[in-house]
């Protein structure tokens, strides 16, 4: 029996070594192939990291994440009951979807989308997969009028938006989505709102998920505050979700590393808004140096990376990435977050400037 897991990025540990013996190449490797943060987290974080490390790491944690869940209450204004916590946006899912989806039903998906949810559908609720196709032509974007006939069409019970969405960078307007649940009150609709804060936290539909009881918001902390490693991750919804679902989390589901790291992140909103700025900026660098190259299609973002088509037939994704890992640039090869993706696309993350430069250096040369 072949047993299914979801595909991710992360294939730099390969060369640093995945029993961490090797942590000193780390400063050699250019991670570009999942979507870490190029920048630190808040200073605040690792100063008292620092400063109590040998207690934190010995310590556990507060059994129900109460500081936490205060601070997201406090700087998000949402109400503590309306609030989950789990050890990153995947914990949330893998818990979540199995305990409120069953086998005869079906959820409807963008494609392309992040990876993950296709997996847990497919392969842990089993549910059906409807897939909404985003075209390229229209540089993958959501077409309200259409979206609306394939619900009305296909029925599902839940609806998986992911927005911005991942790897395309296009973010849908917030407004269509207040409007989706409006129309649909029926439908369950469950939003991932990862890369949200990168264009603001007012575009977040988080306080319309307190007050509607088919609307779900999934947050990683992971992406916008630089915390991938310290996993953690925070849902919103009605109470009476959120209640059915805290049952069924287990104690101590965020390590003590990680509710430290996420609550002084809260408080310290200057700090990532200037990172925010400087991500954007770093973005488009990259983009306009690679503008002029005619065998590639680019797709603008609004995120921390950007989508690129391979329209010269003659190159593969599959080839590019694995020559790129011989200069020890690692990139994403997007076949597995589409069903239309045919070994054309590529998604790169945005790093400091430094390496930046050398992606675009190394990518050049191969294409």
């Amino acid at each position: 029996m072949t047993i299914k897991k979801a595909y991710h990025g992360g294939a730099f540990f390969n060369s640093i070594g995945n029993d961490f013996s090797k942590l000193e190449k780390s400063k050699e490797v250019i991670n570009a192939d999942v979507l870490d943060a190029w920048f630190d987290p808040t200073p605040k974080a690792i100063l008292k990291l620092k400063k109590y490390l040998s207690w934190i790491v010995k310590t556990s944690p507060p059994t129900r994440c109460e500081g936490l869940i205060d601070t997201i209450s406090k700087y998000r204004k949402i109400p503590k009951e309306n609030i989950l916590v789990g050890g990153g946006s995947s914990d949330l899912m893998f818990t979540f979807f199995p305990n409120i989806l069953q086998k005869k039903e079906s959820v409807l998906i963008l494609d392309p989308m992040y990876g993950e949810y296709a997996h847990i559908f497919e392969n842990i609720t089993k549910t059906k997969i409807i897939r909404y196709q985003l075209e390229s032509r229209n540089n993958f974007c959501i077409n309200y009028n259409s979206l609306v006939k394939k619900i009305k069409t296909e029925n599902p019970c839940v609806i998986m938006l992911t927005n911005p969405n991942s790897p395309t960078g296009q973010y849908w307007e917030k407004s269509n989505i207040v409007n989706l649940i409006k129309e649909f009150p029926d439908k369950l609709f469950v939003v991932d709102e990862t890369y949200i804060e990168y264009i603001g936290k007012q575009f977040s539909l988080e306080q319309e998920a307190i007050k509607n009881n088919n609307l779900v918001i999934i947050k990683s902390m992971s992406k916008v505050y630089a915390l991938s490693g310290a996993r953690v991750g925070y849902l919103v919804a009605n109470r009476d979700i959120t209640e059915k679902i805290s049952q069924i989390i287990p104690p101590w589901s965020v390590s003590l590393v990680g509710q430290i790291c996420a609550v002084e992140a809260l408080k310290d909103e200057e700090y990532y808004l200037i990172k925010y700025n400087e991500t954007q900026k770093l973005r488009k660098k990259m983009m306009n140096s690679l503008k002029d190259v005619s065998s590639i299609k680019l797709y603008d973002s609004v995120a921390n990376f950007f989508l690129i088509e391979l329209i010269d037939k003659k190159l593969k994704a599959d080839a590019i990435v694995n020559a790129l890992r011989e200069k020890n640039v690692f990139i994403r090869n997007c076949n597995s977050m589409s069903k239309q993706f045919h070994n054309n696309f590529i998604r790169i993350a945005v790093k400091d400037d430094k390496s930046n430069k050398k992606i675009i250096k190394e990518l050049k040369n191969l294409i």
